[in-house]
């Protein structure tokens, strides 16, 4: 898979290819992880399959990602998740851009894997160096904001990165994973906990990277259509 992007870097503003050849959903990425243990027993209760392993790998389509303004989905129950993408360029240097993992919540019940795979991923046309950011990488943040119809938009998510395994573990615990031969790996990097109380199934979605430090934002945002669940 091969994509352009607008990179954001101290230099400017330019254009940047990056490749890869696999693509995974990073699931139950959280640092704390003893808080990740809890949570996945409070998704059993609720008929979430517990994960053969925490972080968890899940691949998907390489080219199902887009950085359109539509996504389209088969039923009701499908949401997104605020998280960062990370791919690199031929010659190696790696890029972050803002992303959303959107997934078939109704579909999880059966298998987490094939309900992130049936959805589109979706991340922003601009990334930025990773290289920049290192110094001072876990105070991003990163915001979701969720609205159905003509109604305003809510807060969702809203966290720092620090909250989240770093780039460099993220990508380690991948290629440890990698299900066949691939030269060059991207990966969504799992989600912050939500500030809503429930899942929310809307059909409107901002997105957000703030980087505090170096006074820049990533923006992103998507309508979600909905195709008939019918068998």
């Amino acid at each position: 898979m091969r994509k352009s992007f607008a990179v954001e870097s101290r230099q400017g503003v330019d254009q940047v290819t990056l490749l890869w050849d696999a693509c995974v959903a990073v699931g139950y990425a959280g640092r704390n992880q003893e808080s990740v243990a809890a949570h996945v027993r409070e998704l059993a209760e609720l008929g979430v399959p517990v994960p053969s392993r925490i972080p968890s790998m899940y691949w998907i389509d390489p080219e199902r990602i887009t950085d359109g303004s539509e996504l389209f989905v088969v039923g009701e129950e499908t949401s997104g998740e605020v998280e960062f993408f990370l791919a690199s360029d031929d010659a190696g240097r790696w890029y972050v851009a803002l992303a959303s993992d959107h997934t078939d919540r109704k579909l999880e019940a059966v298998s987490v894997a094939k309900a992130k795979q049936i959805c589109t991923k979706v991340v922003s046309s601009t990334v930025w160096p990773l290289d920049e950011l290192e110094d001072h990488w876990d105070d991003l943040i990163l915001e979701s904001r969720v609205a159905n119809g003509n109604e305003p938009f809510s807060e969702y998510q809203r966290g720092r990165t620090g909250l989240l395994l770093s780039p460099e573990t993220l990508l380690a615990l991948a290629k440890e994973d990698l299900p066949y031969e691939a030269p060059r790996v991207a990966l969504f990097s799992g989600t912050i906990p939500l500030s809503a109380k429930a899942t929310r199934f809307a059909s409107r979605w901002e997105l957000r990277l703030s980087d505090p430090v170096l006074g820049r934002e990533l923006r992103g945002a998507y309508r979600v259509r909905v195709l008939p669940d019918r068998n």
